[in-house]
């Protein structure tokens, strides 16, 4: 009395293949929310170009946006590895597919280190530190994507810093520009008043007026 009576059922056997598919789950998890977070390291990047090309120092704004460009590229491969991880995820015939697995474990973790690094905006903040401490991680930075990017990567940045520096410009020149004066607006003449003075014109223009005037002669005072 009291006991729970057994149901003779096995609680299910989770195999390899479970293991393995759970274990792709959670990385494909873990590379979603790494974009996310990294997105707001980009977006904050972009800010500061823009500072920076207000502050007339081309130079670090190109440098924040060197390596917004090598972040998006980066955002590009994870987004291929999760392509993957989803098919694997969604393979049944585990057998087949072991050694890709793995591969694409591999591979994921891979991505995730990349990702792990790019997340801190504390060195994002450095990119504006003018102590030597910045200037030289500046220096690095620059070194280090260098080495990273490709020449594509780089006429990329090279072009979204020019037209930066296009819409900086263009609101410098609109700052600067005088605001016109209101013109005050003169009121219409009446249209009777316009219409009276044309009759006068006409009455004192015509010759058989003119005629009768002559004939009068001189008005007595």
């Amino acid at each position: 009395m009291g006991n729970t009576p057994s149901t003779g059922k096995k609680p299910p056997k989770v195999t390899a293949q479970d293991k393995a598919i759970l274990q792709l789950k959670l990385q494909r998890d873990k590379l979603h929310k790494a974009t996310i977070r990294i997105q707001t390291v980009i977006n904050r990047e972009t800010e500061i170009a823009k500072q920076s090309l207000k502050q007339d120092n081309k130079h670090r704004a190109l440098l924040a946006l060197r390596k917004k460009k090598y972040q998006q590229n980066l955002l590009t491969t994870v987004e291929k590895q999760s392509d993957t991880l989803e098919s694997l995820i969604n393979t049944i015939e585990f057998k087949l597919i072991e050694k890709d697995v793995l591969y694409g474990l591999q591979q994921g973790n891979t991505v995730l280190k990349q990702l792990n690094n790019e997340m801190s905006l504390e060195k994002v903040e450095k990119i504006m530190d003018d102590s030597e401490e910045g200037v030289r991680y500046q220096e690095e930075l620059s070194e280090r994507l260098g080495d990273l990017m490709s020449n594509s990567l780089e006429d990329e940045v090279e072009l979204e810093l020019q037209a930066l520096e296009a819409e900086a410009l263009g609101k410098k020149l609109k700052d600067e520009v005088p605001s016109v004066p209101n013109v005050p607006v003169l009121p219409d003449v009446p249209k009777e008043e316009v219409k009276e003075n044309k009759e006068e014109e006409e009455e004192s223009s015509s010759p058989q007026l003119v005629h009768q005037k002559q004939e009068a002669g001189p008005m007595l005072a």
